[in-house]
């Protein structure tokens, strides 16, 4: 599978998605060649001439606006972290159905288009309206329903751009909705539509399709913001490092910033803080590192991040029919070579 633009050293999953080995990235934000790529539906290619957004439903005025007329208002940026529900389902045992994502259905980008709110307030929303509900191009079923007081928030955008330049048509051009926070479905790519609703959406890809089931079928919460997060990007799984390596990954959570990311050598019995390095905000994720001198040997390294809210990770996700929410504690075994050895990490 060739996606244009996007780097070959992505993993592909099926015909339309590629996932990102976070190995690949040494910078706070992902280069736009190496962002993963989740879709539903077949990657589309849409003539921004002749693309607009109507927004219709409860609103005082139905409204639609070209790109020219989405450029020509207020722009914001921001950088936020966007994750596929599905990101580390091949760590559930037993396997869970769906995409054997590894940690790599997730990256940190730089946002920039309108607040969505804003676009609202052009249509005026009436007091009866609770809900927006926005279509994407790929599936005439792709369709999600926001709560209003979500797609409110001034986080919540209408975005063109990525890392400064125009959406690559893998990330939704001309345009998409970015929630922050939320699992990816959320942030319907191919805009195409938005409608003010006065009662809950229910539709395939906001009930069934994204809901958590445990082990017996029992629906146990939709699918929202994803949990606290920490994953280990170097050294990968068996490496050999030197005498003083650097141990470096990713924290994210959907409920607020991360506070700390803490790594143990002992199974959890002592834990050290690593050091944040790289911060964007509390819709970004944040690298960190942590200095190791050990003496050669064998060794199992685990991460663990904390949110603002107090959030950490568990030692055992909640297991769930569909591997949504994967965040359990990351292990590593490494093995630490004597000097004058040759390191393979």
């Amino acid at each position: 599978m060739t996606i244009p633009g996007k780097d070959t050293r992505l993993t592909p999953y099926g015909s339309s998605n590629l996932g990102m080995d976070l190995g690949l990235i040494d910078d706070l934000d992902v280069p736009n060649e190496l962002f993963f790529v989740r879709s539903n539906g077949e990657i589309q290619t849409i003539d921004p001439a002749k693309w607009t957004l109507p927004v219709d439903g409860e609103v005082e005025r139905r409204i639609e606006l070209t790109l020219a007329d989405l450029e020509a208002m207020p722009q914001v940026e921001q950088s936020s972290f966007l994750e596929c529900t599905g990101n580390g389902r091949s760590r559930f045992h037993p396997k869970a159905e769906g995409t054997t994502w590894k940690n790599d259905a997730a990256g940190n980008a730089v946002w920039g288009g309108v607040r969505l709110r804003d676009v609202l307030e052009m249509a005026g929303v009436h007091e009866t309206g609770i809900e927006v509900v926005s279509q994407g191009s790929d599936l005439e079923t792709m369709q999600r329903g926001l709560p209003l007081s979500v797609a409110m928030q001034p986080t919540t955008l209408i975005a063109l751009r990525m890392n400064g330049a125009p959406l690559p048509v893998a990330h939704g051009f001309p345009a998409r909705l970015i929630v922050p926070g939320w699992a990816g479905i959320a942030s319907t790519k191919w805009l195409s539509g938005l409608t003010v609703s006065d009662r809950p959406f229910v539709g395939p890809f906001q009930g069934d399709l994204y809901v958590v089931y445990d082990a017996d079928g029992t629906p146990v919460q939709p699918v929202r913001e994803m949990p606290v997060k920490s994953i280990i990007s170097h050294p990968s799984e068996g490496a050999t490092l030197p005498e003083g390596a650097v141990v470096t990954g990713f924290a994210w959570s959907g409920y607020g910033g991360i506070e700390k990311v803490e790594t143990s050598l002992d199974h959890g019995e002592s834990w050290h803080k690593a050091a944040i390095v790289a911060e964007a905000g509390p819709l970004a994720w944040v690298r960190w590192e942590q200095r190791l001198v050990l003496p050669p040997g064998s060794y199992e390294i685990v991460a663990r991040a904390t949110d603002r809210r107090g959030l950490t990770q568990p030692w055992t996700a909640f297991w769930n029919q569909k591997g949504y929410f994967m965040n359990e504690i990351q292990q590593v075994g490494f093995s630490v070579a004597p000097q004058g050895d040759s390191p393979n990490g």
